[in-house]
Formats: structure tokens, sequence, C-alpha cells
């Protein structure tokens, strides 16, 4: 028989041998949970601690002019990066802030916002972003636990400020807003690849394996020659200064294929240096409207040829320097005798326009406005074209014809006016502008082609007369002969619009002065535009834009060897000499 001893003995060992089971199971149960059941989550959990995905940047198309001038490109530029380590000290992560600093020119505000993150445990801060290959590799001599590069590119344009509206231009982080690297991106950037990093040595050095290469982004040619480029922002850049405009815009075209050759703004700005002043950025020429004032008539007279509502040899008596419409005088710049109608074009009288613009009414005017493209965008592959303004029908008083017939209650863009000009250079036919050659606009989305036809603006018939009776002889002995070209003959129309202030709802006495046109007559080569914002005293289009339209066109048509149509003057050899002093 047992004793109590043994009795009591027994009852322990069996009681700790369940206590024991229940334990064992309870282990085995979570374990079982762990590394079946939650090993997925666990995996995870550790991969997040030792590894990390990052995309690897690829690289952008460059961008090259229609003769393979390079004008945009991108060039390595690492930035560097610089990660938490573990069981590091406060002060070990602020001497290696303050190595990189020295290291890498730091201002003392970004060192103290990389020593906060590092402090707040934060996996990964960029130290500073695209900088030079010697820069970074600098930092990385350091040999600083936690510092690495990370391979990326930056955007460099190779001539500076040189057709900078057209380029755009991209920050640092590779944003962009205007002009073909914002138009065109999509076809720019390439496909980012991906790799993984690995965490080792304890957490101070990590180890990089690419699952998937980047895909570079595929490149681009422009329209625009360099060369004419060059050309037009200089001759822009001298007229600003030399009549002291608020800004300018110069266009110049190929009349057949609608191919922009080159396309200018003043202010401009250096595509590198951003950001880019805000004055500056806009591209007038396709984004800015503004009252067009005589370039207007050639719609006008467009308008009235078209219908048969007057003939060229019609006289009208602009001897009275001035016509009553409505409530409103409209007046000649210069009081001016009785003109035929070749001559009220040719000098620009207005009280004439309004006396053969009155024959039309307004729905059939309006067609032929809007036949012309104005109030609707041209479909140039830039971004933020302005469609101008063109009031609709019902909208128009009683002085609205002739105030419209003149430039004024309509509000166009350089683009437009010179896109409704060169219809006259090939026959009456609207083209499409473009700045990126056809087969690379199409491949990107853009459905242009060279010589894209937007529409017939008038027949050939009208357009053919209306250059060899009218708009050459605006050049010749008109508004524009300040614009004739030595050797070459050309066809345009002045124009010079008062300034309207939203804020005094009154015109003012500051000016848009613009020329456009088209050389040289027989085979034209050349559309082209100027326009200038409020230049001062010599503020008429035939004064300050009609002698840059002569030295633009002069030197690209040397440049092209484009060989005169007529015999050159004997007192200057040189065709499109500039003249040492402009009227």
């Amino acid at each position: 028989m047992r004793s109590f001893y043994e009795s009591d003995i027994r009852r322990r060992i069996k009681f700790l041998a369940a206590v024991l089971a229940v334990w064992c199971l309870v282990v085995a149960g979570r374990l079982v949970q762990i590394q079946i059941f939650g090993h997925a989550r666990a995996k995870a959990i550790v991969q997040r601690q030792t590894q990390d995905m990052v995309k690897i940047e690829p690289r952008r198309g460059s961008i090259f002019d229609r003769n393979g001038e390079i004008l945009a490109c991108s060039l390595d530029s690492p930035s560097v990066a610089i990660r938490h380590i573990d069981r590091e000290t406060a002060g070990q992560e602020r001497d290696k802030v303050l190595e990189l600093q020295r290291a890498l020119d730091l201002p003392a505000s970004e060192a103290s916002r990389i020593l906060g993150r590092l402090r707040d445990q934060a996996k990964y801060t960029y130290v500073k972003k695209r900088i030079p290959e010697e820069e970074a590799a600098a930092a990385l001599a350091l040999k600083l636990a936690g510092v690495e590069l990370e391979p990326a590119t930056r955007r460099y344009y190779p001539h500076g400020a040189l057709a900078a509206h057209i380029l755009g231009g991209m920050s640092p982080e590779g944003e962009n807003r205007s002009g073909v690297e914002a138009r065109y991106h999509d076809r720019l950037k390439g496909q980012p690849g991906q790799q993984i990093t690995y965490e080792v040595g304890g957490g101070r050095n990590y180890q990089a394996q690419v699952l998937k290469s980047p895909v570079p982004g595929q490149d681009l040619t422009l329209t625009i020659d360099a060369t004419m480029q060059y050309i037009v922002e200089k001759e822009l850049a001298r007229a600003i200064v030399e009549h002291q405009a608020a800004w300018g815009s110069v266009i110049v075209m190929d009349p057949p294929t609608g191919e922009i050759l080159a396309l200018a703004n003043w202010p401009a700005y250096d595509v590198n240096q951003y950001p880019y002043p805000p004055e500056a950025e806009a591209n007038r020429a396709v984004q800015a409207s503004y009252e067009p004032g005589s370039t207007f008539k050639i719609v006008t007279a467009a308008a009235a040829r078209e219908r048969g509502r007057v003939g060229y040899g019609e006289l009208f008596d602009c001897s009275a320097g001035s016509i009553r419409v409505g409530g409103t005088v409209i007046t000649d710049h210069e009081r001016v005798g009785i003109l035929s109608f070749p001559q009220v074009l040719i000098h620009s009288s207005n009280v004439g326009t309004v006396l053969f613009a009155q024959r039309l009414t307004v729905p059939e005017y309006l067609e032929t406005i809007k036949g012309f493209g104005f109030g609707a965008r041209t479909g140039v592959d830039l971004p933020r074209e302005s469609s101008g303004r063109v009031w609709p029908a019902n909208v128009w008083t009683k002085s609205s014809l002739p105030h419209v017939a003149i430039g004024y209650e309509v509000r166009v863009t350089a683009l437009q006016t010179l896109v409704a000009m060169n219809a006259f250079a090939v026959g009456g036919r609207l083209v499409r502008p473009h700045v990126v050659r056809g087969a690379e606009a199409a491949a990107a989305g853009t459905a242009i082609e060279d010589g894209d036809n937007a529409g017939r603006a008038v027949s050939p018939k009208t357009a053919a007369e209306l250059v060899d009776r009218v708009f050459a002889e605006v050049v010749e002995q008109g508004t524009a002969k300040d614009g004739r070209i030595d050797g070459f003959g050309a066809a345009g129309k002045t124009g010079t619009a008062q300034k309207y202030d939203d804020a005094l709802k009154s015109y003012t006495k500051k000016y848009t002065a613009s020329f456009v046109g088209f050389t040289p007559l027989e085979r034209p080569r050349l559309s082209l535009i100027v326009v200038l914002d409020a230049p001062k005293e010599a503020y008429y289009g035939g004064q300050a834009c009609a002698p840059v339209f002569r030295d633009i066109a002069g030197q690209i048509l040397r440049y092209l060897r484009v060989a005169p149509e007529r015999p050159l003057p004997p007192d200057d050899p040189k065709a499109g000499r500039r003249k040492e002093k402009r009227a």
C-alpha cells in the first residue's frame, strides 16, 4: 500500500506533465501559426526590413533640330541619398551630415532637414538630387555608412536660351510645363526599370540587383533650324532694344509644308536655369492674343473680292480722313485723297477699308474670318495655344463690322495671323503649322503631316490677284517699303493697333505693331510675322516691324542659298545687307 507521500509525489508529477504538455502544445501551435499560416506575412515583414524596390529612371530622348544639331539631351547626374543605420549614435549621424554638407556645399537649412530625418529614423532621404558626376564621386569617396548614389540624369540644353519657348525646359525633378518637352513627354520619357536593394553587413551597406532594365525614351527631331533660330532671336532682341518694346514675337514658317523654321519670343530665358522668370516663360507667339489692326485687312479684302463686292478699278474718296460709324469716328493715320481699291490697302486707309467692307453682311464676313482660321486654334503641336476671340454674330453691333474690318473688336495670335497670310503664298489654302517632323509627330499621337491641309481660306484666283495687285505693292511702295529685300520680291501687310486698357475701359496711347508677309514672290520660301508690343516713338508696323522682316528674311535667304529673283541694286552688292539706320 502506497504511502501518502508517494501519492502526493505522483499527483505533482502528473500536474507538471500536464502543464508541460499544454505548454508544448501552445508553442507548437504558435510555431505552426507563424511558420505555416503566417509565413507570407512574416516574410514580408522581414523583407521590408532588409530590402527595397527602387525605380530605375530611363534616359530621356534627345531633341534635335532639322539638321541633327542637339538642342536637348540627358547627362548622367546621380542623386546622393542616405539611409538610417541602426545602433548609430546621434553624434555619428551629426558627423556624417556635416561631412556631406562640406563635400556637397549644402546650405545649413538642408543639413538640418537631413539630420532631422535621420533622427526620426526615416528609411531613405535624398541629400542632393541630380548633381554632376564629379560632385557625386566626391561624396561617395567619403565612404560614409548608409550613403549611396541613385542613378539619374539631368536635362541639358547646349545652346542655353536658344529656342527656349519651343523646347519648354524641365525642372531638376523632371517636371515640364511647356514646349515640346511637355507636348511630347510620353514619347521622350521612356519606360522606367526596377531594381531591388538588399541590406547587408548589419545594415551598413546595400547591394542592388536589376529586375527590369529601363527602356530609354525616343528621340525627337524638330522642324526648326538652329541657325535660323539664332538669326531670328538676334534680330528680335535688337528690335526690342531699339524700340523699347514691352515684348515681341517672331515666327518663320515654310509656306507649303507648315513647318515652323524658327519661333522666338522676348523676353526669353536660359532653359538650363530653372526656375524660369515668370514674365519670360509664356510662349506669346501662340498664347498671347491681341487686336491686330491693319494686318486683319487681308481678311477683309479677301471677303470682298471673293464675293465680287469690290473691283480693282473702283475708287474710294478718303479725302475727309475720317468716317463716322454709329457713335464713333474712324480715322486714317494720315490724310489721303481718292484711292483705288488696291491703293486703299497699299496705304492702309481705314476709311477706304470701311467703305468697301460695308458691302458685306455680318454672316458673310464671319464666314471668311472663320475660313481663315480665326477664333479657333491652328492645331500647332505646342501646349496652351490660344484661340483668340471672334464674337458670334448675335453680339455684333452696327459698328462692329467696320471696326473688325480694320482689326478691332477681334483678338488674334501671331501664329493665326501668319497662317492666314501664308494662305496667299500657297494658292489660298491653310496649312497646319507644326514644330516636330510629321512622321515623328504622328508616331507620338499627333496627326500632323507636312503640308497637312487645314482647309481652304480663299480661291487660288483671289489669292493670286491680291498678292500681285495689293500685297506685293504694300512692300514695294506702301506702308511696308522699309521691308523691301534686295534681290527679292515680297508680299505682306503692316498693322498698328491701339491697345485697350481693361482697367480704364478705354484705348490708350500704346500700340501693338506688326508685319506679316512672305518671300520670294515667285516661289515663296519663307512666311514670317513680326509683332512688337508697345514700341515707343516709331510705333507703326511699317517703321518698327517691316525692317525686322527685311533683316531676318535677307539673312535666311542667303543662308539657304536662294538665288535672287531680280537684279541687286548697283550700290549694294550684298543682297539683304542690313541698313545702318532703320526708318
